[in-house]
C-alpha cells in the first residue's frame, strides 16, 4: 500500500500544489468550486491527456470546467480530492483500491468498481464507470519467441524460466505485481533479472535479445507493434486497472448528473486499444487537447465544432 503523507505535510503540499497549477499572486489558494468543476491530473502523460478528455466531455454538457493541471502523485492527488481542493481526476481501479485500504489485488472489473465505490463513499467520492480500458503490468516476449516455444500465458513459460533473461526497473525485483509475484503466483525463477533504466528501454532490450521476457505497461506505444506479444496472465496476478473518473459527490450534485451521464459515455468507448494509440500520437508531439478533440468527434463522444 502506498504510505500515505503525514496531514501537515499533506494540507501543505496540496495547498501550495493547487496555488500553482490555478492561483494567483493574491495569496489564494486555487480555484474555488464556484469558478466550474475542477479537472486535475497525475504527473505523467497518459494522465494529463484523460484530464483533458474528461474536461472537454464536462464542457460538452454546458458545465465550466477549470484545468488545475497536473498537481502531482497520488499522495497529494487523493488528499487533494478529500479535501475539496480539486473535483474529478482520471484514476485506475486497482492501484485507488490499494490506496484505500484494499489488500488482495482484484482481477475483476466490476467488483472492484462496486468496492472503490463504497471505500470512496466515506470520504465524499465516487466512482464512475469504469473504461474498458486498463493500464496495468503486462510480461512480454517477442512474437518469434512466442512462436518458437508455443508461448500464450505466462504459464506456459513454465520451466523455461531457469533459463531465461527477465527485464525490468530495479524495483521489480520486490514487487508483489511483478517479478516477486512471477515467483510466487506462477512458480516463476528467471536465469537472472537484467534491470532496465526505463520501460522505454524494455522493447528494444527484447528485440536485440539482452532479455527474453519483459515488464510493459498494457496501454505502452510497443504494444502496437507486431514483433511484441503480451502473454495472458492466466493466474490473475495483476488488479484490474481500468481507467475510471473518480470526482466529489458535492460536485456531482451542484453541476447536475449530466456530467457523470458525459463522462460514462466517454469510458464506454475507450479501449485498451485506444489509448495506446493515443498515447503515441502525445508522445509523436500532437498537442494533448487537440488529441482529445480529435478523438472525441471521432468517437461522437462531442459535437464537431
Amino acid at each position: 500500500m502506498v504510505r500515505r503523507l503525514g496531514p501537515v505535510l499533506v494540507a501543505f503540499a496540496v495547498g501550495a500544489t493547487v496555488a500553482a497549477c490555478g492561483g494567483d499572486d493574491s495569496g489564494s489558494s486555487g480555484p474555488s468550486a464556484g469558478d466550474g468543476m475542477r479537472v486535475a491530473s497525475f504527473d505523467f502523460a497518459e494522465s494529463v491527456l484523460l484530464a483533458e478528455m474528461y474536461a472537454q466531455v464536462i464542457e460538452s454538457t454546458g458545465t465550466p470546467v477549470v484545468r488545475v493541471g497536473t498537481v502531482g502523485p497520488r499522495e497529494i492527488i487523493a488528499p487533494a480530492l478529500e479535501l475539496g481542493h480539486i473535483d474529478v481526476v482520471p484514476e485506475y481501479l486497482g492501484t485507488a483500491l490499494n490506496y484505500v485500504g484494499a489488500t488482495e489485488p482484484n482481477p475483476d472489473s466490476e467488483s472492484a468498481l462496486a468496492d472503490l465505490d463504497d471505500r470512496l463513499a466515506d470520504l465524499g467520492l465516487t466512482a464512475l464507470d469504469a473504461a474498458p480500458a486498463e493500464d496495468k503490468n503486462v510480461f512480454v516476449v517477442t512474437k518469434e519467441f512466442a512462436a518458437a516455444e508455443s508461448l500464450e500465458t505466462i504459464s506456459d513459460l513454465g520451466d523455461l524460466a531457469s533459463s531465461l533473461r527477465f527485464g525490468g526497473p530495479p524495483e521489480c525485483q520486490d514487487r508483489a505485481l511483478c517479478l516477486a509475484g512471477l515467483e510466487s503466483v506462477y512458480g516463476l525463477q528467471f536465469a537472472e533479472f537484467v534491470p532496465q533504466r526505463s520501460l522505454r528501454f524494455t522493447d528494444e532490450a527484447l528485440r536485440r535479445g539482452e532479455i527474453d521476457v519483459g515488464l510493459l505497461f498494457s496501454t505502452s506505444a510497443a504494444l502496437l507493434m507486431t514483433d511484441l506479444v503480451a502473454l495472458v496472465d492466466d493466474l490473475e496476478m495483476q488488479p484490474a486497472e481500468n481507467v475510471v473518473p473518480v470526482m466529489r459527490i458535492d460536485a456531482l450534485e451542484r453541476w447536475g448528473p449530466e456530467v457523470a451521464v458525459a463522462l460514462n459515455d466517454l469510458s464506454a468507448r475507450l479501449t485498451t486499444l485506444e489509448l495506446r494509440i493515443l498515447n503515441v500520437q502525445v508522445a509523436d508531439g500532437k498537442p494533448v487537447a487537440d488529441t482529445a478533440r480529435s478523438w472525441l468527434e471521432a468517437h461522437d463522444v462531442v459535437s464537431s465544432s
